[in-house]
């Protein structure tokens, strides 16, 4: 027999099958769902590092099961597809408003919260973040499970070699907090997973999304060493080192994945990458895309270059801006080229100043490789070893003696 769920804000439920009749709950109280979150300290998606504040400005969208019984993936979104949930005036929010399904208690009264007399109700959410109306384009969140498909609800995500279209996907997971519901029992999801199966909450109790990164993250940042030896020193007399270029090569890496909702392993994501194909990920860093404090300006003067990269670490790609890189937990190589210019001013010069480029090319290892969820740095340390000029006279060499009679004396 198919059966019809209906929600309604107030309900008068009459239930009948043949000769048998069930106790019927004639004063309902049924409940909204509500959307919290937490994200530990986005070309469909909004690019920029996922944090609390990105989160309230993109919104996440949800995926909702509604199903008698425990979820297993046989059926599709039938309760939410990609609901959109949005941050306003200090709270989430979301449209059209949705109630939990009413439950019978164990001994078969309604206790004031509804009433339903067959098998139990249970609701199971989905999330991720940052949300799009619809997945598309050839970066970022490309695609997601239909609305019309059953099964697991799917994000595939393709990795951008592109510094400002990196998506910071994340995904919601259940908070670790005990459910008590309606019908007297509980719910006790473990931090790090989905929300499945939760019947109506006995109080108002707000669906609290975790939220986890899927990817991992690249950056770089640069520190100047101006000691013959060692790292650290001051610069002398105003010179200046800026960056013109980097590029990184990263051999073997997924080009794109398939990330489930319903993980399985608590706090890591349920990545698929049957399908993908294994790649030399190439990155390009240039112009506008390093950070305004290191970036060459070009053939000009010490004094009309930026404060470049000093003996202090600093960042250098543009503020904000990291790379998002597929998971990848067995030892990686990484390939730095580096073209660099160490500029001096100099009013012997006829230009006033000096320019040397300087072109470092090395491969580094991640041992081992890029964890989901971590920040992994290479910290490139710019060395400099300054020409020292000193002197001495040399003595006079013994030459040769020659007897000259002016005149000759006979």
């Amino acid at each position: 027999m198919k059966r019809a769920l209906i929600l309604s804000a107030a309900a008068a439920l009459v239930f009948a099958a043949c000769a048998k009749v069930e106790k019927v709950q004639t004063k309902t109280e049924d409940k909204p769902v509500n959307f919290g979150v937490y994200v530990p300290q986005t070309k469909a998606g909004e690019a920029g590092e996922m944090n609390n504040a990105k989160l309230q400005s993109t919104g996440f969208g949800v995926m909702a099961y509604v199903k008698a019984g425990d979820y297993d993936g046989s059926i599709k979104a039938n309760f939410m597809y990609n609901q959109e949930v949005k941050y306003s005036s200090s709270a989430w929010s979301y449209t059209p408003i949705k109630y939990w399904p009413n439950q019978l208690t164990d001994d078969g009264t309604t206790d004031g919260q509804g009433a339903w007399s067959q098998q139990a109700q249970k609701v199971s959410f989905f999330a991720y973040a940052p949300f799009v109306a619809s997945a598309g384009g050839t970066e970022g969140i490309i695609a997601m499970t239909a609305k019309d498909q059953t099964g697991d609800p799917k994000i595939t995500y393709k990795v951008s070699d592109d510094l400002d279209k990196n998506v910071d996907l994340v995904w919601g997971t259940s908070n670790g907090n005990v459910w008590n519901n309606v019908a007297g029992g509980t719910n006790t999801v473990a931090e790090g997973l989905p929300y499945t199966n939760l019947q109506k909450p006995a109080i108002d109790t707000k669906v609290h999304f975790k939220f986890y990164h899927a990817l991992a993250q690249l950056n770089l940042i640069a520190q100047g060493s101006f000691n013959i030896v060692g790292v650290g020193g001051d610069a002398k007399d105003g010179v200046k080192i800026t960056i013109k270029e980097i590029e990184l090569k990263v051999p073997g890496m997924y080009d794109q994945g398939v990330l489930n909702l319903n993980n399985t392993t608590a706090k890591v994501p349920n990545w698929d990458f049957t399908s993908a194909t294994d790649t030399d990920l190439t990155l390009s860093i240039s112009g506008t895309k390093l950070h305004n404090t290191v970036i060459d300006a070009g053939d000009v003067a010490a004094a009309s270059q930026p404060a470049g990269v000093t003996n202090a670490e600093g960042p250098v790609l543009a503020a904000n801006k990291y790379f998002t890189l597929l998971p990848r937990e067995v030892s990686t190589n990484v390939t730095v080229k580096i073209t660099y210019y160490v500029t001096t001013d100099d009013t012997n010069l006829d230009d006033g100043y000096s320019r040397v480029e300087n072109i470092i090319k090395k491969t580094i290892t991640f041992p081992n490789g890029f964890k989901a969820g971590t920040k992994n740095n290479i910290k490139l340390v710019l060395g400099l070893s300054e020409v020292a000029l000193s002197g001495e006279v040399v003595d006079w060499e013994t030459g040769s003696t020659i007897e000259v009679f002016l005149p000759k004396n006979n």
